[in-house]
């Protein structure tokens, strides 16, 4: 099975594989970039982490149809483990099965389901339309599951590093063969969002946590479902094709990284900020919202001063100013 998994990433038809490494190319460059990066303050990085994670988390419950206030609590929950100890989480199944009882820690029906295989036939309320698929299409049967997913998971771990295939082709190879073989009887999407999140972290992609990888993905679906089932199809043909996939996969994570890039270009650079208006930022990234009253209290400074740092971080750009008069209020543009 594991010469299969190889057979689909040496098969891919060479006018693709030229476009494929162009984009793989482009999206190592920004991988570089970020590493170079300055960074704003810790606190300003904790509070768009957690943006984040929320907006993560309400894509992933909605490409799913699941009822929010069900399903995202325990994505988000899940995806905040990972990006705060994904060094320490190679991607092993005794791990997929952790973050799948991780998606449905805070309850529901599907509850019983979390954290093992299907065992077993597809329901009929969400999975009916499998009886009239292709059997290319169609899930691994409940008794299959374990050995194909101890297969897929042997060869992940062996190629994942590198070598012959770049990490971007494997991690994508192994999602497109995951939600193939669709393991569990409910959250195989949801599970596949947060391994890619997992993968890519482990592979350096240190921006993950600073922009949706969900969102991105939610706002392609209809392209990125057409390319996953149309790769899927193809998978076990003698002559495999999963490039549709492989370009999905990687337009999904370009989206993503341009909107990295708009949220931190809407940043002051942090060498343009005198002391005074770097301690008013690390403010109002903790309480979203600040006063002139408020700045003077908390950073023991004269209201005069206080007002004249407020009003530079606005002439900035970094600050929005609500209100007027004594009801004049500031926070940072994303929250205005």
């Amino acid at each position: 099975m594991e010469d299969r998994f190889d057979a689909r990433l040496r098969a891919i038809p060479p006018g693709a594989l030229h476009g494929l490494l162009r984009g793989i190319a482009g999206i190592e460059e920004f991988r570089g970039r970020w590493d170079g990066m300055p960074k704003p303050s810790v606190s300003v990085l904790l509070r768009i982490r957690e943006d984040s994670i929320a907006s993560s988390a309400a894509s992933s419950a909605r490409i799913a149809g699941a009822d929010p206030c069900g399903a995202e609590g325990g994505y988000a929950a899940a995806l905040r483990e990972i990006f705060d100890g994904h060094a320490a989480m190679p991607p092993t199944e005794e791990r997929l099965l952790s973050l799948h009882a991780a998606v449905f820690r805070g309850g529901g029906e599907e509850r019983r389901h979390a954290g093992r295989y299907k065992t077993g036939p597809p329901r009929v309320t969400a999975d009916h339309r499998w009886v009239m698929e292709p059997p290319s299409l169609r899930p691994t049967g409940s008794l299959l599951v374990p050995a194909q997913m101890e297969a897929l998971t042997a060869w992940l771990l062996s190629r994942i590093e590198g070598g012959e295939f770049h990490p971007l082709f494997v991690a994508a190879a192994y999602i497109l063969e995951f939600l193939a073989v669709r393991p569990f009887a409910a959250g195989n999407g949801r599970l596949s969002r947060l391994l890619t999140n997992l993968l890519l972290l482990r592979c350096g992609h240190g921006y993950l946590p600073y922009g949706p990888l969900e969102t991105a993905i939610a706002g392609r679906w209809e392209e990125y479902y057409l390319a996953l089932r149309r790769s899927q199809a193809s998978r076990n043909l003698p002559r495999p094709d999963i490039s549709p996939w492989l370009f999905a996969f990687l337009d999904a994570l370009a989206i993503q990284q341009r909107e990295v890039l708009r949220c931190f270009s809407r940043l002051p650079e942090e060498g343009r900020l005198s002391g005074n208006q770097a301690a008013v930022m690390d403010l109002a990234a903790r309480l979203r919202e600040v006063t002139n009253r408020g700045v003077a209290a908390k950073l023991r400074l004269p209201r005069e001063t206080a007002k004249q740092t407020l009003n530079r971080l606005v002439a900035l750009g970094a600050l929005r100013r609500l209100g007027a008069g004594r009801a004049t209020r500031y926070r940072l543009p994303e929250d205005a």
